[in-house]
Order: C-alpha cells, then structure tokens, then sequence
C-alpha cells in the first residue's frame, strides 16, 4: 500500500473510533482505562529508570543558568545570576558550555575568578562574527534575516 492509502484508511477508522467514544459510554470507559493504564506503566518505568541511572564516569551535572540567554539582558543581570551560584554550580556552567578547553578553571577555588571566566568567555563567544555584519547595526535583527 502507498502512503496516501494508508493515511486515507487511517482517518476512516480514526473517525469511526471517535464516533464511538462519543456514542458509546462504555466503550469510552474502557478505552480511557487502556490509556490510564498505560500512563502510570509509563511513568512508573521513567520514575524507577531515573532511580537506578548511575552516574557515568566524571560527568557534571547539568548547570541551572545558560549564560547566553542571560547575557542578553545584560552583563549585570549575568553577573547577579552566576554569584547566586555556588562553585559546584558554576563549574556545571563552565562544563556544559565547554568554556575550560584546558581544563584550568575546573582546578580554581575562587568564585568571583570563576564568574570573571564565564562572563568574559560568553561575551567573547556572543561578539563573534560581528565584524561581518555591515549594516551598521550591532547585530542583526529578525527582519535582516
């Protein structure tokens, strides 16, 4: 069978099942127990999976702030979320953005060189490119795209 006749069938029984919900209680019943039922398998197997997951190798944590995102607001608004962060946090951050090639400032134990690191590393990351745009705009908007 092509693909139209498949989609074609589908919607024919798709049509006469919802006729049938509507029509009939209890075959809506025990339609809707099939889906409970289902559900709480579901959702039990992630529940236990997330359990018994161990951590693999020396991998972080996912960190709790993107810098990126923040940084559009504002480098103060950055700077505020990242000193709420304890250095575990911001180790994750670093980590996840892949902002320690060299594997240095996952060895440091002061915050605010940390914080300076994160910050400096994105707004060089966000600056990248600008030079190319010739519009005579910072960056380009939704409208140049």
């Amino acid at each position: 069978m092509d693909r139209k006749t498949i989609l074609a069938l589908w919607k024919k029984a798709s049509v006469c099942i919802a006729d049938e919900i509507t029509n009939n209680d209890e075959f809506a019943n025990r339609l809707g127990l099939i889906f409970e039922e289902n559900l709480v398998k579901v959702k039990s197997s992630k529940m236990e999976s997330a359990n018994t997951k161990s951590k693999k190798g020396n991998r972080r944590e996912p960190a709790k702030i993107n810098p990126f995102i923040l940084l559009e607001q504002g480098v103060e608004g950055l700077k505020t979320a990242l000193e709420a962060l304890n250095i575990e946090e911001l180790k994750d951050v670093i980590a996840e953005n892949g902002m320690d090639t060299a594997k240095l400032a996952m060895k440091w134990k002061d915050r605010n060189r940390l914080i300076n690191h994160i910050i400096d590393t994105t707004q060089r990351r966000s600056s990248r490119g600008e030079a190319f745009w010739n519009t005579g705009k910072e960056k380009p908007t939704e409208e140049d795209l």
